[in-house]
């Protein structure tokens, strides 16, 4: 992959008894993911409230959606920094290769 190619996720996030909505994904790593605001939906967060968070992603040429266990660490006007705290290996598995493909 290119240096400069953007890599596209699709996300969703669950918190404070909604069911899951779908937001944008500025930056995402091993511990966690930043999602962006939009239409004030994030003004409902709070530090350390627990959120789920699905990301649908590509490895090894087979989409599949997983599921993070997250606590948000920082609310911004641009958004919400979540940091995960569980995940299955698989997920974490798919994040690593995300992370080397953005090396490439």
């Amino acid at each position: 992959m290119k240096r400069n190619e953007k890599i596209l996720l699709d996300s969703m996030v669950k918190f404070d008894q909604r069911g899951f909505q779908h937001h944008d994904v500025k930056d995402v790593s091993m511990s966690g993911v930043f999602i962006m605001a939009k239409d004030g939906k994030l003004s409902a967060l709070s530090a350390k409230m627990p959120v789920e968070v699905a990301l649908k992603m590509r490895t090894n040429g087979i989409t599949k959606i997983h599921l993070f266990k997250a606590e948000v660490t920082r609310v911004t006007r641009d958004g919400a920094q979540l940091q995960f705290n569980h995940a299955d290996v698989d997920a974490y598995s798919a994040l690593l290769h995300l992370g080397l493909s953005k090396d490439a």
